[in-house]
């Protein structure tokens, strides 16, 4: 009919096309947010893996404080520790000690532990490893040192000092003692050996990486 407009049959009316619109904004809205979680997700779940992925070597214990302690040492062990079903984790024990034969040095001897936790709530297994450890030794907070760290003394034929801290989900421990005299009678105070072991603790930390990262194809 003449002058009047006439409409597509087939077309949404204008309410339909506004509401269809309406729903794409909040289908785009939705999975902006969605991704938006998933990788605040994906990134804490890495955070709570810890900064490494496995432990230094022992050769990262080979400091001038060690070289001071244990005159003329030796690497007497580097062995591995851990495995993947372990739950607190892998990594490195290490011995260094004076040689018995010569007599140039009192005998000492010092041993690292290194063992680092990449699983989720890598930190609190690392927390737990310190603990234990230190458990039944009366041990002594450090307040500077790591994100936490405990010192204690072992009393034996020898008194061992020892020093545990952990920094993100590495665990590393050191021990030490000293002979008073060439012939290895009697050993220094516990006390005194538990300040050199956490001096020594102290000069690996600093050589610490950043963190550790596995290479998958290694």
């Amino acid at each position: 009919m003449s002058g009047t407009y006439e409409t597509d049959p087939g077309a949404p009316p204008p309410q339909s096309r506004a509401l269809a619109v309406v729903l794409l904004v909040v289908l785009v809205l939705v999975a902006v947010a969605v991704t938006g979680w998933l990788i605040w997700y994906l990134l804490r779940s890495g955070a709570e893996h810890g900064a490494y992925e496995a432990a230094p070597e022992c050769a990262i214990g080979e400091t001038e404080v060690l070289t001071e302690l244990v005159p003329d040492h030796e690497l007497e062990i580097e062995e591995t520790v851990g495995s993947a079903q372990d739950t607190f984790g892998t990594g490195w024990q290490c011995r260094w000690a004076t040689p018995e034969d010569g007599g140039t040095a009192v005998p000492a001897a010092a041993t690292l532990m290194l063992v680092a936790a990449p699983v989720e709530g890598g930190d609190e297994t690392a927390a737990d490893t310190l603990e234990a450890t230190a458990a039944g030794n009366d041990p002594r907070p450090i307040d500077d040192l790591g994100d936490e760290a405990l010192t204690w003394v072992e009393i034996g034929a020898f008194e061992v000092g020892c020093t545990g801290v952990r920094v993100s989900n590495l665990y590393l421990e050191s021990c030490y003692t000293a002979s008073t005299d060439y012939d290895a009678v009697g050993s220094v105070a516990g006390e005194d050996a538990a300040a050199e072991s956490e001096r020594l603790v102290r000069s690996i930390v600093a050589e610490l990486p950043e963190g550790i990262e596995v290479n998958e194809t290694d």
